[in-house]
């Protein structure tokens, strides 16, 4: 395998188009464990080009490939394409195909060339024609089942066909697209529906066109409106699970029935949908958030202000204060940096404190601001607020290193050492013998009966 012998163990010659072609490289941690790193230690000794081909370029597992392997992402062909090699072989084989048929049988084989011509050998064997009906009975029968990402159905769904006067896709099989990914799906189509050329403007031009496309904007944007008032029900306290066929036309059939067809010529995406920038958005905003609760908490020892007054009132006065004094050239750096010091440890924050400041700022303050400033001045900044100690309102245990106690959980009996309610629970011996420092009843009416010394029953006998 190292390329300098001229014969491998099996006998077979290595020559200078030898390749080690290594499929489903994706499924080898099933019962393999240790595969990938194997490979990867083999593709770096190997002089041989080895291939490794895998359905999900990007899973977890084969990381440690990235670093070794040329990443090259294949798309299945299109409709077209393959419809008209179809077509070819068909007049060859003499069989009367018509195109809406071989379109069907395209959709329902997933594109795979291979499955398409088994299908049609096997129809020839009994007849030399096919019309609609009996393509799609026959796609149905051989459906290739293959798992569908958001990219993929949110192509699918905003494509020119899935929606065209020829398409025979039910209303169930265009919300089958939703219950692929249901908390994702929405997101996509309110990601991607404004990037559409629609087909049903299509044909009309000037200002005609872009008042037809502006109506269907505005169908498409109030059904979204109306699917994030379902969604509320959906995921409230009162979890209404029985409309989410509902939630499924609302967000995602109704809005692509508006706004089907070629994406626009500014925002085109080929190969596959935009993913949603909400969720990154929605990630700032969650970080921000507790980052602005640590600065309310810090300045509420100086100020009694909460979070939202934080954010509107303090933080755009700290800004001149704490910020804009970096680029100014009139004082000099030392002191314009010890002034900047002050005023955080006036209010106990720190340098990460600071950046969050600069991040919250709004308008011409914001991170921007900061390539004005010059690199030895942040520079200078750091090292002298490092150098020196500051007041802290406040110490958290991941601060001071300290490990995070745990209450040690009691000891939970085993489920067979458990007993019934109707068992009867044996007692021990202990708890049968009399204890002596039990204190009797204090009442008159009972008497503890004394036992008899052993001295006096001994001179009786006598």
């Amino acid at each position: 395998m190292n390329g300098e012998k001229t014969l491998n163990s099996a006998g077979v010659a290595f020559t200078d188009r030898t390749v080690l072609i290594m499929d489903e490289v994706d499924g080898m941690s099933a019962g393999d464990r240790g595969g990938v790193v194997a490979l990867k230690a083999l593709i770096k000794k190997s002089r041989v080009p080895i291939i490794c081909i895998a359905n999900d370029g990007q899973a977890q597992k084969l990381k440690p490939l990235l670093g070794v392997a040329a990443n090259i992402h294949f798309t299945k062909p299109p409709a077209a394409q393959i419809k008209s090699r179809i077509a070819s072989i068909c007049y060859k084989e003499k069989m009367n195909i018509p195109g809406n048929v071989l379109e069907e049988l395209i959709t329902g084989a997933q594109s795979d060339i291979r499955q398409i011509l088994n299908m049609l050998s096997t129809w020839k064997l009994s007849k030399g024609s096919m019309d609609f009906d009996e393509s799609k009975q026959l796609a149905q029968t051989n459906q290739k089942y293959s798992i569908m990402t958001p990219f993929n159905c949110t192509t699918k769904v905003l494509g020119p066909y899935y929606f065209s006067k020829t398409s025979r896709a039910t209303l169930g099989e265009k919300m089958e697209l939703y219950f692929h990914e249901p908390s994702l799906m929405p997101l996509f189509i309110q990601e991607n529906y404004l990037k559409q050329a629609p087909a049903r403007a299509s044909g009309m031009i000037g200002p005609e066109q872009t008042m037809k496309t502006l109506e269907l904007l505005q169908k498409a944007s109030a059904s979204i409106s109306d699917a994030d008032m379902v969604d509320q029900m959906l995921r409230g306290s009162e979890q209404h699970w029985s409309l989410m066929p509902l939630h499924a036309c609302l967000s995602l059939v109704r809005p692509a029935s508006f706004m089907y067809g070629q994406s626009g010529p500014d925002f085109s995406f080929k190969d596959s949908a935009a993913f949603p920038q909400w969720l990154g958005q929605n990630s700032k905003q969650t970080k921000l958030q507790r980052q602005l609760g640590d600065i309310q908490a810090k300045m509420r020892m100086k100020v009694s202000g909460d979070k939202s007054e934080i954010r509107r009132y303090y933080i755009p006065a700290l800004w001149p204060r704490m910020i804009q004094p970096l680029a100014g050239k009139d004082k000099d750096v030392k002191e314009t940096i010890n002034e900047i010091i002050e005023v955080m440890d006036d209010y106990y924050l720190n340098k990460d404190d600071w950046d969050t400041v600069m991040e919250l700022g709004v308008g011409g303050h914001n991170e921007e601001f900061l390539k004005s400033v010059p690199t030895a001045t942040k520079t200078a900044f750091t090292k002298t607020y490092n150098a020196s100690d500051h007041p802290v309102a406040f110490h958290k245990g991941t601060d001071l290193g300290a490990p995070i106690k745990r209450i040690a959980a009691k000891d939970v009996p085993d489920v067979e050492d458990a007993f019934d309610i109707d068992d009867d629970i044996p007692e021990d011996e202990e708890d049968l013998k009399p204890n002596a420092k039990e204190k009797t009843l204090d009442d008159k009416l009972v008497k503890e009966v004394k036992p008899k010394a052993s001295g006096a029953a001994g001179k009786k006998k006598k």
